[in-house]
């Protein structure tokens, strides 16, 4: 696993928008909203799809086929959608 270190200088719209989301309580430090607005962003360019991509995917799978399935097959059906994506 890659790890970067960054200083990161905000200022205006951007250093009042992190506060925001930190002092709301939507994340616990501002670290934790720059990972996330990284991740959106990848989603947002097709660099990377979250767990709920899958878990929608599995759920119409679900609704489509009409069966139930023990864990063993989720787990088995979550990584083979991962694997197609």
């Amino acid at each position: 696993m890659v790890q970067e270190k960054l200083l990161v200088r905000l200022s205006g719209a951007t250093a009042d928008v992190l506060n925001e989301l930190v002092r709301r309580g939507y994340f616990a430090t501002k670290s934790e909203v720059i990972r996330a607005g990284i991740l959106r962003l990848g989603e947002n360019f097709g660099l990377f799809k979250s767990a709920m991509h899958y878990w929608r995917e599995l759920g119409e799978e679900i609704e489509r086929t009409g069966r139930k399935m023990t864990h063993e097959e989720i787990v088995e059906a979550l990584t083979r959608l991962e694997r197609e994506t």
